[in-house]
């Protein structure tokens, strides 16, 4: 199963959207503020709304609504306050569609009612949502706290911590998680464990606690035991928020051939990103066939009329390109300054 588009009316930033995707790889890009994390926060809601509750109407209203209050957190949990923000009452309309003929719709009123339908969805999906911070630090007795007090942490953080719960996959099933997480391995440059609440990373022979180690290397550790325990599998959905943040560039490059290799063994991923080097990176592999990953893009731009998505199949496809436009500038002002060396030199 894999989602294939989404419609959008008033909810969050976004006037109206209509996003068809790819079945492999997904990249978000925009300027801060246009709904990128929104947009992949409100899939993973419908995705693992379903996946925890089932499709009964009545389940599902009320699994919807908490859900998307818990991944969102509005002042108070009220979800009316993600219907997009202007006079008056109004009322917020989502329809998700997946490969196979299903369809998730639902409402959202500026007074917290939720009303949700599925129809024809195939199976329960399983999704994972990696925020912005990595969890693997983290991860040690973050469960129960979470679970007894309140925490400024929405519930992706949580429900991440609860997939690294599971214990590594054996048999079989074990066999095949070993082939995807090798290339993330190989980037990580070791491996990572388990003892009881605490994760290990073994880098060069020396087995060293999580939080000790560098945090963009916990990112990738975080992947590789999440593909190891069958969290992250085959006709699953990844989102993953700002893979960026903490990594240098040589790991960076290691992420864009990571996400192509999970692509290309089944799972479908959504990336939102403000990172040159990572987005270049996927375009390029596309536009030259170095890899058998399908792969979308699309760039979110803020109107006086809310935010409008563009979508291309490169990167270079896309009118508005924000980080490309950035790099152009700071460009244009190295050559500049060197200009005005060469002049006062002369």
């Amino acid at each position: 199963m894999r989602l294939s588009r989404v419609q959008v009316a008033e909810f969050s930033t976004f006037a109206s959207a209509d996003m068809s995707f790819s079945p492999g790889i997904n990249v978000l890009i925009g300027e801060n503020s246009t709904g990128k994390s929104h947009m992949m926060k409100l899939l993973y809601t419908v995705l693992k709304s379903i996946e925890q509750s089932g499709t009964a109407k009545s389940v599902l209203n009320i699994k919807m609504k908490e859900k998307m209050a818990a991944v969102f957190r509005p002042d108070d949990g009220k979800v009316g306050r993600l219907v997009r923000r202007k006079v008056g009452r109004d009322t917020a309309r989502v329809i998700v569609e997946c490969t196979k003929a299903g369809t998730a719709k639902f409402s959202l009123s500026t007074l917290g009612n939720v009303k949700a339908e599925v129809s024809g969805w195939p199976d329960r999906t399983k999704s994972i949502f990696l925020p912005s911070r990595e969890v693997l630090a983290m991860f040690e007795n973050f469960i129960g706290t979470y679970q007894e007090r309140l925490l400024s942490f929405d519930e992706t953080y949580f429900d991440v911590c609860v997939a690294l719960d599971a214990a590594p996959l054996r048999g079989p099933r074990g066999v095949a998680a070993s082939k995807l997480f090798r290339p993330i391995e190989k980037a990580l440059g070791g491996r990572v464990s388990r003892d009881g609440k605490r994760f290990y990373v073994t880098l060069g022979g020396a087995k060293m606690e999580a939080h000790l180690v560098a945090e963009g290397l916990r990112k990738l550790a975080s992947l590789a035991y999440l593909v190891a325990n069958g969290s992250l599998q085959e006709n699953g959905v990844l989102f993953w928020d700002e893979p960026e943040a903490n990594l240098n560039p040589r790991l960076i490059t290691r992420v864009a051939e990571f996400l192509q290799a999970l692509a290309e063994s089944g799972v479908q991923v959504f990336v939102a990103t403000h990172d040159y080097l990572l987005s270049q990176k996927l375009s390029l592999a596309k536009e030259f066939n170095r890899t058998k990953a399908p792969m979308k893009f699309f760039s979110f731009t803020r109107t006086k009329e809310g935010v409008v998505a563009e979508e291309g199949e490169t990167i270079s496809d896309l009118e508005n390109n924000p980080i490309l436009e950035e790099f152009a500038k700071h460009y244009e002002f190295e050559h500049q300054l060197l200009l005005d060396e060469q002049k006062r030199g002369g």
